[in-house]
């Protein structure tokens, strides 16, 4: 932060600042002190480990229980209930403390468009805007699709790179660009696990590029071009099946250069995603059975979080949450058949 005028500080002296100012570095994180306390000051409850979705109920005298969720990032929030009186005097509470815009029905969050369909009981999430945008930046609009994002064995390595004095300094940038888009992509509404193993495969190269690598992201964002207007599409349940999990898990053993495998995993409920990954495991597999049975391992850790936050929404399971797995020597071991001492 500079000073105004000619003030100038003295050495060894730093300016304190007494309120948060936006854009510091710590001006999220007190803002998220300061509306989490709040919440939890007025009867909300958190109930996921990274601090950003409260929950508040109240039971009424006819014995029915009206909800409100909070989920915040940042300085945006979505909020949902099933009680309309009991929001609006969340707001007029909320109000008292703070300055803020109530947007109505939820149709955009943080680039997202969101339609909701109350008579079909269905929610779509996609972000065709933001790739169109992406496309457009690096002039690959109106490239002919392609139906997978990368190639069934593509193995990129630290080889194909060329060396530092030989390096394209523009290609660096883009490169870098489009995996940091892909990322953002990744993280809300593409949860196509090809597309997240292809970035996956890509990002590791983002310091020094070389020609596969660039083919490679040309390819994925070819895939783009043809699955811009997709999205995902949640679907209102009813019976057994209603709120239920279910997943499926999967491995690519043994990377090129590092002999590391991916781990790759998809929980699924009300007819679309909700939670993905694709990450390198940190322990090198010695067989594929290993690194399949370690991808089993982790999906079945964050079906037990997810089932932790559904109860503790009042949806509980009613039944084991389902893992799909391909590996024959994996399901034997996970049955605890044995195999291994």
């Amino acid at each position: 932060m500079n000073l105004p005028g000619r003030y100038r500080l003295p050495n060894g002296k730093a300016l304190r600042c007494l309120i948060l100012l936006y854009s510091l570095k710590q001006s999220a994180y007190g803002f998220h002190e300061l509306i989490s306390g709040w919440l939890k000051d007025h009867g909300f409850k958190n109930f996921d480990i990274d601090g950003v979705t409260f929950m508040k109920e109240v039971k009424k005298t006819d014995g029915s229980t009206s909800k409100i969720i909070v989920t915040i990032r940042v300085d945006d929030a979505i909020v949902a209930t099933n009680d309309d009186q009991f929001y609006a005097e969340f707001l007029t509470e909320l109000s008292k403390d703070f300055e803020f815009s109530d947007s109505g029905e939820l149709s955009w969050f943080l680039g997202c468009k969101v339609k909701q369909n109350l008579k079909n009981g269905t929610v779509c999430i996609l972000q065709e805007k933001y790739c169109n945008d992406v496309l457009k930046r690096f002039q690959m609009s109106d490239d002919n699709p392609v139906s997978t994002s990368c190639e069934s064995d593509l193995h990129l390595q630290a080889s194909d790179s060329p060396l530092l004095s030989e390096r394209d300094p523009q290609v660096v940038p883009d490169y870098q660009q489009a995996v940091g888009s892909f990322m953002f992509l990744t993280v809300f509404t593409l949860g196509d696990c090809t597309f997240k193993f292809a970035v996956n495969q890509c990002a590791p190269f983002m310091s020094n590029p070389g020609p596969t690598h660039v083919a490679a992201i040309c390819r994925v964002l070819r895939y783009l071009t043809g699955t811009r207007s997709l999205g995902l599409t949640y679907r209102r349940s009813t019976g057994k099946i209603a709120n239920q999990l279910w997943a499926t898990a999967d491995a690519n053993h043994a990377g090129v250069d590092d002999h590391r495998s991916v781990s790759g995993r998809a929980v699924l409920m009300a007819g679309a995603i909700i939670n993905w990954a694709s990450k390198r495991q940190p322990v090198i597999a010695i067989s594929s059975t290993e690194s399949e049975f370690y991808s089993v391992s982790l999906c079945g850790l964050g079906c037990v979080y997810l089932r932790r936050m559904m109860d503790m929404m009042g949806y509980k399971q009613r039944a084991a949450a389902l893992i799909a797995q391909d590996n024959s020597a994996c399901i034997y071991l996970v049955k605890g058949s044995g195999m291994y001492n």
